[in-house]
């Protein structure tokens, strides 16, 4: 069973992120973690207290390297380990499984149709480790996991080459009851040895019972050198098979080789594990998957905010009004300050996005299994309807999926409905990605399909059978980004025909890719310094450049934080450094450093001719074309704080107790406008800006405010 991160566990080992405990030991704790991809893990982290014992780490160091030689259907493979790290850790693929041992302590004896399923499993799995010239040495129900696709043999923390003998004088090192006789006298081993145990881990499954009783561990031991075992309760027709795993002679028990033929098990399926078993197994998969989602969706919605780049949203603070003089802009053109239209109370959501209509504000509370979202009057800021599900926007219709029907539903502002889609089944997770170039995109469980966005009409429909659930990214040109997510196995990019949904090219998903709203280009990290360039129509490298500044990702092993915006024929990339490169060539032309320490969630804003960027204690006001600094000006606002230019003002806003409020400069020359303070309610956390035509929304805490621009 899993339990939540307690104080004092780490957020992060490695590049891994943690989601639980799987359990603790003398050696450590091990965690759920999950990769930048969404791959699920489970990572072995050694206690701070033994780290520093050579002996131990060099203990720990053959685990690992026992563990990197085993491949096979029926073992865990070791996806990154540190073994002579400050703190030395292990990550394996995480298997969504039960115990052996207590699935038989909860459910009892497994009928013969698993049963044979277990041992072929558990043959090959032997089969595997064998043939890496290894003895595992502690095949036992503890080191056994129940998964859907069949056993799972792990732990390899006392594995050993097949030549060594295992114990010194008057030790011996394994579990009593499982133990062969050989192992017990600390004599040469040999394959033989696992299969005593073997035959051990079979009677207990098949009885509940371990062969050669509990209790003190000297009574387990005399009884496994001179009793015969328990098997009542075996099925027959694989006790023969069973005495001969559990004969004292070594040379009398059949070969590992052998065994999965032996069982004449029927091929693994989904439901080979029945009844309240194979339920409880459903339903740690369920709770796996949206844990694994729910990472995936956070991750690519922080990519969009701290990216730099969408003129429209920004995190803010707000309250009081005060408006400062309006002066002259360009040609004479006077820039006034925002006007309140009205100001309303909302539920006070940890993370809230704003949409706005011409004739309406809709407030998004995003949450775990579905979000809330409510439509206030643009005129008048009274509630007009409110539903729960997913939401997106385009530029004509709102679209909606409530958990209650599962049917995606088009309609307008007033909620009057413009069509209906029933999807042909009713997915578990399902997401909607707003409408681009044509297409809405509905993606649940293992299935993408594409719809018609004015219509509603189904264009394709795509499958991933062998994932446990797929993601979408976005849409670029006719190019439609997305991964299939493969707990235990290998996950990949997919980059699907927007008109068909074919797979126009795929790749590993080892690093992530960012696809920025314009251009034609996917950008990935591939080392720490250098941003790689790919078509998007082909999934081809482009070019390549070195970054050597470039902010590093916390997430992923050894590369790029990917905050990349496309404009103005450039691509550029935020971080400690900004860096404006050739879109075509990928050769750098302009380079800005703040002088503020930051990078990771700096915000960049481009806006046509004029690029931003948040250097406390100041807003700098770049040419976007040649980074020739053009203005800046004082801002309480930390480098944190997203932009938006709205009206030909660039605003921000500002949280908390100090300077909590609105403010926006003149875009062009970073002249002052307009202050809207806000010292009721205070909140700390950061609220949302949106814009759209004349109107600017804001949320702050349980307040929603509506201004109008110009």
């Amino acid at each position: 069973m899993t339990a939540a991160l307690e104080p004092g566990d780490p957020e992060r080992i490695g590049r891994y992120r943690l989601l639980r405990r799987l359990g603790e030991g003398g050696m450590g704790v091990v965690y759920l973690g999950a990769s930048p991809a969404g791959r699920a893990v489970a990572i072995k982290v050694v206690r701070p207290e033994l780290a520093g014992d050579p002996d131990f780490r060099a203990r720990f160091r053959g685990e690992v390297e026992a563990a990197q030689k085993v491949s096979g259907a029926f073992t865990s493979p070791v996806v990154e380990a540190e073994p002579d790290g400050t703190v030395p850790w292990l990550a394996i693929a995480y298997i969504n499984g039960l115990g052996l041992n207590e699935t038989i302590e909860r459910y009892g004896p497994m009928s013969e149709p698993p049963l044979r399923t277990l041992g072929a499993g558990l043959g090959e799995a032997l089969i595997a480790i064998h043939e890496a010239g290894l003895l595992h040495r502690d095949l036992k129900p503890a080191n056994i996991l129940l998964a859907k696709d069949g056993p799972k043999v792990i732990d390899f923390g006392i594995s050993k080459a097949d030549t060594a003998t295992l114990t010194a004088e008057g030790q011996f090192i394994g579990s009593p009851g499982y133990m062969s006789p050989e192992q017990i006298h600390g004599t040469r081993l040999t394959p033989a040895s696992d299969v005593f145990a073997y035959g051990a881990v079979l009677a207990f499954a098949a009885t509940g019972r371990p062969p050669f009783g509990k209790g003190a561990v000297p009574s387990i031991i005399h009884r496994t050198l001179h009793e015969e075992p328990d098997l009542y309760g075996l099925p027959a027709s694989l006790a023969q098979l069973v005495t001969a795993c559990l004969s004292r002679d070594p040379d009398r028990r059949p070969p590992a080789k052998l065994l999965p033929a032996l069982l004449a098990a029927q091929p693994v399926t989904p439901g080979w594990l029945p009844g309240d078993v194979g339920e409880e197994l459903r339903q740690r998969e369920d709770t796996l998957v949206l844990d694994l989602r729910t990472l995936v969706r956070a991750r690519n919605r922080r990519r969009l905010l701290i990216g730099g780049a969408v003129a429209g949203l920004a995190a803010i603070g707000g309250g009081t009004a005060a408006a400062l003089a309006a002066p002259q802009g360009e040609k004479g053109h006077r820039l006034s300050p925002p006007k309140l239209l009205w100001r309303t109370t909302i539920e006070d959501e940890d993370d809230i996005g704003l949409v706005v209509r011409p004739r309406s504000i809709i407030s998004v509370a995003r949450k775990t299994f579905e979000d809330d979202f409510r439509c206030y009057s643009l005129a008048t800021g009274r509630q007009i309807w409110s539903e729960t599900g997913r939401m997106v926007a385009g530029p004509e219709l709102i679209y909606t999926m409530s958990g209650s029907s599962g049917a995606v539903v088009a309609m307008d502002e007033s909620q009057t409905v413009k069509w209906t889609y029933n999807p042909p089944a009713r997915y578990r997770y399902p997401e909607l990605m707003a409408p681009a170039n044509g297409l809405l995109v509905l993606s649940g469980d293992r299935t993408i399909t594409g719809l018609n966005p004015a219509t509603g009409g189904r264009l394709w429909m795509r499958e991933w059978p062998q994932a446990s659930f797929v993601t979408c990214y976005g849409v670029q040109g006719r190019t439609l980004l997305a991964g299939a997510i493969k707990e235990g196995g290998e996950s990949r990019h997919l980059a699907l025909d927007i008109t068909t949904g074919a797979v126009r090219w795929s790749r590993p998903l080892e690093t992530m890719l960012s696809m920025p709203r314009n251009g034609d280009l996917i950008f990935a990290g591939s080392s720490r310094t250098t941003l790689d360039a790919l078509s998007a129509d082909t999934g081809r490298k482009v070019w390549s450049a070195d970054l050597p500044n470039a902010e590093r990702d916390p997430d992923g092993k050894d590369a790029l934080l990917l905050n990349v915006t496309v404009a103005n024929g450039l691509v550029y990339m935020n971080g400690p450094t900004i860096y404006a490169l050739d879109a075509s060539t990928g050769r750098q032309r302009w380079t800005y450093t703040p002088t503020s320490p930051g990078g990771r969630t700096r915000n960049f804003l481009v806006d046509g001719r004029y690029a931003y960027v948040l250097d406390s204690p100041r807003l700098v006001a770049l040419d976007a074309r040649t980074g020739r600094r053009l203005w800046s000006a004082d801002t309480p606002a930390p480098d944190t704080a997203p932009l938006v230019v709205a009206g030909g003002l660039i605003c921000v806003g500002v949280a908390g107790t100090t300077g909590s409020g609105l403010y926006a400069w003149d875009a062009k020359t970073g002249q002052i406008i307009w202050n809207y303070p806000i010292t009721t309610p205070v909140s700390t956390k950061q609220g949302e800006l949106s814009t759209n035509g004349p109107t600017l929304a804001a949320a702050h805490g349980n307040a929603l405010l509506a201004f109008h621009l110009g």
